[in-house]
């Protein structure tokens, strides 16, 4: 099973595990770019991190935390939205906020997975390059 649970979820933020979410592609300024969200433990609380980076993967090159962020001036962590004080504020939060969905949290590391899955879905779809 690739994608947790509620209490997966929050014990996971809660033991110090970053868990994220592929929030698929868009286009910005003429050239396909991708967007996920993750959330991490620090000192502060739980630190919501959003990343948009150019599509430069193939189905065999997935490793969508190593592609060139789309702002050049962008961390590779991508940019803070927020800090809140416990996991289920920073899931609320994403969710609400940036689009993401309860049930496609996946642990640290997956959202290569989940971007080669969806690399893999659209390779053969005329609408996208």
């Amino acid at each position: 099973m690739r994608h947790l649970t509620r209490s997966f979820e929050i014990g996971a933020l809660r033991r110090g595990k970053q868990v994220e979410q592929f929030l698929g592609g868009f286009e910005h300024e003429g050239r396909q770019a991708l967007r996920w969200v993750a959330l991490g433990s620090d000192r502060e609380g739980i630190t919501i991190h959003l990343s948009e980076v150019e599509d430069v993967g193939t189905t065999a090159y997935s490793a969508i935390d190593s592609f060139p962020p789309v702002d050049p001036e962008d961390n590779t962590w991508g940019k803070v939205i927020a800090t809140k004080s416990t996991p289920e504020e920073a899931l609320d939060l994403a969710e609400s906020e940036l689009g993401a969905l309860p049930d496609r949290w996946v642990n640290q590391g997956v959202v290569c997975s989940e971007y080669h899955d969806y690399k893999m879905a659209t390779q053969d779809d005329p609408r996208n390059p």
